[in-house]
């Protein structure tokens, strides 16, 4: 049984400041597959003064720069495809199609956001004023569960793109997942510092990620419930905060309506995953003169 020992900081895997180890069962087979020890306060701040560190000359990197260091992750991301798919699905439970699907997109965030790049312009006028763009310092990524590699993916790959540097709380139910992609950006070849992963509970380093006023931005991708906690948190060190939370999430169907294509994609929408996905269309508005037609499809 394998046991995950080290986190990733300052371009290095590191032994876990922490003594807690928690257990990583496969949701398949409801059997104990490996164990992951947790980390705490102290290895969220050696993180953070990574990261620091390294945004001191990160941030001054140019747009061609960046788009390198986004095209090498998008390599080193690739060539461990197969791998990324297998372990989703022994660690999430997730089926082969889905996982294959979220590490597809995992590759296109980092291609997307390179194009992006590539025509933005970080000064802009305003009006008469001239406002130059600058990193908002370091990011704190805290991420669910679910699609565990595909948030890190996205968010990093925006957070780069702006010249962050980055902290990452991932759920500590998917250590194995996080072992692998954290092994993929080691071989991105990154400056030391840029990217940094703390696997822990959201009570520990969730809540020191939270009140570090070393991290500045936080994007949080989870339920609403604990969204009202980081928020909460955040505000002593004015943090900026972004949260993506839970929701049921609706699909409109207008009375112009091909219905026989929009009820299909309607259904996929809905059991993606077999309904188990935080953007899963659960509800379906549609007009009242359709309402038997649709019912009856």
């Amino acid at each position: 049984m394998r046991t995950i020992k080290e986190i990733y900081i300052n371009g290095e895997f590191v032994a876990s400041k922490g003594t807690e180890v928690f257990d990583l069962i496969n949701p398949t087979t409801n059997i104990k597959e490996a164990e992951v020890v947790l980390g705490n306060e102290e290895d969220v701040q050696l993180a953070v003064e990574a990261a620091e560190e390294a945004l001191k000359t990160f941030s001054q990197t140019s747009k061609k720069e960046r788009i390198q260091y986004l095209r090498q992750l998008h390599d080193a991301v690739e060539a461990r495809i197969p791998e990324l798919i297998d372990v989703m699905v022994r660690e999430y439970g997730g089926t082969y199609q889905f996982a294959s699907m979220i590490n597809a997109y995992s590759l296109d965030d980092f291609k997307t956001m390179s194009e992006v790049l590539n025509d933005f312009e970080f000064q802009q006028n305003t009006g008469k004023s001239k406002v130059n763009l600058q990193p908002v310092g370091v990011v704190g990524i805290i991420i669910p569960w679910n699609m565990s590699n595909g948030f890190i993916c996205t968010k990093i790959a925006s957070a780069i793109a702006a010249g962050c540097t980055v902290v990452i709380k991932p759920s500590e139910m998917s250590a194995q997942q996080t072992q692998v992609i954290a092994e993929c950006i080691h071989a991105a070849g990154l400056p030391k510092g840029v990217v940094n992963i703390v696997n822990g509970l959201g009570n520990i380093v969730g809540a020191e990620i939270t009140r570090n006023p070393g991290i500045s931005k936080i994007s949080f991708t989870g339920s609403t419930n604990v969204g009202r906690i980081i928020a909460k948190g955040a505000v002593d060190t004015m943090k900026r905060v972004t949260l993506e939370l839970g929701g049921k999430s609706p699909n409109i169907i207008l009375d112009d309506a091909n219905l026989q294509e929009a009820i299909p994609l309607a259904v996929i929408a809905a059991f993606l995953n077999s309904g188990q996905a935080c953007a899963a269309a659960t509800r379906l508005i549609v007009p009242a003169t359709k309402l038997e037609e649709i019912v009856n499809f």
